[in-house]
């Protein structure tokens, strides 16, 4: 991952100092952007390594390491950011999950009074508990400790004893960490791993799609159940009695409401239980009069400045947000960066005009993959299946230029979110998101046998030095039959304009990847020469 995604080396020097705290997906997006403006820029970060949840919690099956470290070296080696590790910030006294590399802490005001701004990027390191007996038992883990500490084993830094000869587990909750959770039990060799959420599949928070995929590999599912309380033995669990339950009347966030039917209790044993009920915001702020701009459920009140009322601290992703998929805090991070840009400097400077002042390269290093049939077969039956393209028409089109790789697509919206900020708000790729819960993009693959060109009558579609698909709007006549002709229906008519995916020419142009190809987590998104 590129976080400096616009820039190969600052724009200018702006002349002023600023600390992010937390070095997870927002604190390094938003680091980026402001070593590209030409700030000095330190991050601050209570774990030995940059990443945050990213290198700490999210299987490796989605991400692997080497995606983050190539991201965050470059910004120290290239841009000269200072990172901090084993360092907390914080407001008072207080502690969340992860503390314990913190070797060092720093008093969140005056670090405040040694730079011009800090961002606060501290995200969601909190878990929700169940309320109910027994919680507290020793094998009784939130799925976010149970995650930070599998990848904990994996970096070498686990503390020795960890146990990790489970037989069978119980997953309480149904969300991305109870997803992650799961699937991380099963590549463990757990023999029986379930799931037990209190709604039904249908209102899973990961969504059915992605329950389903569990079953594949031997995940029991058990619905409309909730815990009553967990079975101990000497301060260890042995199970868990569930309450069976019906589905009720919306409550405040518009689900169906679990009502326990009286008498219908039973027990699950389990050597393990994982408590995944959900994330809360972390905030760094434990006490002070600056608790007062938080909210009931912990996340940082800002202004329209992105800034916490007559402070110098701004904040971003997570913590104000609450718990969020990798691309929205990525969204979240580009958008308040600009403002807070403005906020600072008093300029307001366009994202055009910056990649106006990127420096050209005679020629640009592009990774590209060699083109295989398979390439077309996979993506065809993918786009087939949820009936985006027909499969044989989709194989007469390639190959492809760009291609999305499916498999390691985690639908995490990063790539929406980074194209949406190079073209000003205008993203070339379309978020699909189906009733089921599965979230997948789609954009222009820059076919061979474009349908797109072949239908235009002035010959305003041609080709660039990649192969992609470019409009020639000195020919353009705006007569739509592109946009008819577009299997992928993903050129558009924006602002008066016909507009398509050129694979971030500007970019290209400075010697960069596209935006979506390089900010990419799970590498789900290449380029092809054939």
């Amino acid at each position: 991952m590129k976080f400096s995604f616009i820039c190969r080396e600052p724009f200018s020097h702006v002349g002023r100092n600023i600390a992010v705290i937390g070095a997870g997906p927002a604190g390094l997006t938003v680091t980026g952007y402001f070593v590209c403006r030409g700030y000095n820029v330190d991050v601050y970060d209570k774990l030995p390594l940059p990443g945050g949840l990213m290198v700490f919690a999210i299987p490796r099956s989605r991400i692997t390491l080497e995606e983050v470290i190539e991201g965050w070296r470059d910004l120290e080696q290239n841009f000269n950011v200072k990172f901090n590790m084993r360092t907390k910030v914080s407001l008072g006294e207080g502690s969340d999950e992860g503390d314990e590399f913190a070797e060092k802490k720093i008093s969140l005001m005056d670090l405040s009074g040694k730079y011009d701004a800090l961002i606060l990027a501290t995200g969601t390191w909190r878990s929700r508990r169940l309320g109910v007996e027994g919680e507290n038992a020793s094998n009784v883990v939130s799925a976010l400790s149970f995650l930070y500490h599998r990848r904990l084993s994996e970096l070498g830094l686990a503390k020795e004893g960890t146990s990790l000869n489970y037989r069978k587990v119980v997953v309480i909750g149904a969300g991305l960490s109870a997803v992650d959770a799961a699937e991380e039990c099963v590549s463990m060799g757990v023999s029986e791993v379930y799931m037990v959420y209190r709604r039904s599949i249908k209102e899973a928070p990961a969504g059915s799609h992605r329950i389903r995929e569990l079953f594949k590999s031997g995940v029991k599912w058990i619905e409309l159940a909730q815990p009553k309380k967990i079975l101990t033995d000497g301060g260890y669990a042995r199970g868990v009695e569930f309450l069976r339950v019906e589905l009720g009347e919306p409550d405040e966030t518009g689900r169906p409401r679990p009502k326990p039917i009286p008498g219908s209790e039973f027990i699950l044993e389990a050597d393990l239980i994982i408590v995944a009920v959900g994330e809360t915001s972390t905030p760094p702020i434990y006490s002070g009069e600056l608790i007062k701009y938080l909210d009931n459920s912990g996340r940082i009140i800002v202004d329209a400045n992105y800034r916490i009322p007559g402070t110098n601290i701004y904040a971003v992703g997570d913590v104000v947000t609450g718990p969020s998929k990798i691309g929205l805090a990525v969204d979240h991070a580009l958008r308040a960066a600009r403002v807070i840009d403005q906020s600072i400097t008093g300029e307001r400077i366009s994202v055009s005009t910056l990649l106006s002042k990127l420096k050209p390269v005679k020629q640009a290093v592009i990774k590209r993959t060699e083109w295989k049939p398979v390439y077309g077969e996979e993506i065809c039956k993918y786009l087939d299946t949820y009936n985006v393209f027909n499969y044989d028409k989709c194989l007469n089109a390639s190959p492809f230029t760009r291609v999305f790789d499916y498999s390691k697509c985690m639908g995490c919206e990063t790539c929406n979110a980074v194209c949406g900020f190079v073209h000003d708000g205008r993203s070339m790729i379309k978020i699909n998101k189906l009733e089921d819960g599965l979230v997948y993009p789609t954009a222009c693959l820059h076919c061979t046998n474009a349908s797109c060109q072949s239908v235009c009558k002035r010959k305003a579609i041609t080709r660039g030095e990649l192969g992609e698909i470019v409009i020639d709007y000195k020919k353009c006549n705006k007569c739509l039959d592109c946009l008819t002709a577009c299997p992928v229906k993903v050129i558009k008519l924006s602002r008066g304009d016909i507009v398509n995916c050129d694979l971030c020419s500007q970019l290209r142009k400075g010697g960069l990847e596209p935006a979506c190809v390089s900010m990419c987590p799970s590498k789900a998104i290449i380029l092809t020469y054939h």
